[in-house]
């Protein structure tokens, strides 16, 4: 595969993990019912709801950093960024989908969140920064 053809699936593969996130974040009930005992207090339930939002709003600032870059041209080109980014967010909406639809936990979305959302978006901070200040292409 060369990188004008997965220039193409890295997009399309942020886009619907964005889609399944922003989903996840309308549906959370289950999952939050599904990490709770079944004799739960308001205070439980609203902390487990918490903890999802709050992972659920990292995810969708690195998100929104990984398309930054990439839509801004800093990263399009970046070979290992784009092979990275392709790998994590298309394993990433697998993994949410199933997620949502079996009703997963909410710790297991925090693996998913450190693999395929923070990798990504961290290695995309890496290339804006080496871009921006070191001058590196």
């Amino acid at each position: 595969m060369t990188v004008h053809n997965i220039i193409p699936a890295r997009f399309l593969c942020l886009i619907s993990h964005l889609v399944v996130t922003i989903t996840i974040l309308w549906a959370r009930d289950e999952n939050v019912y599904s990490s709770i005992p079944t004799d739960y207090t308001q205070d439980e339930f609203d902390e487990k709801d918490v903890s999802l939002i709050v992972g659920l709003s990292f995810t969708l600032f690195f998100i929104a950093v990984e398309l930054i870059g990439f839509l801004s041209g800093v990263s399009m080109f970046s070979n290992f960024a784009n092979l990275v980014s392709v790998m994590a967010h298309a394993s990433a909406t697998i993994a949410l989908s199933y997620f949502l639809f079996e009703s997963w936990p909410i710790y297991r979305f925090w693996w998913i969140f450190s693999f395929c959302s923070f990798v990504p978006g961290f290695i995309e901070v890496v290339v804006i920064i080496s871009v921006a200040c070191l001058k590196r292409t």
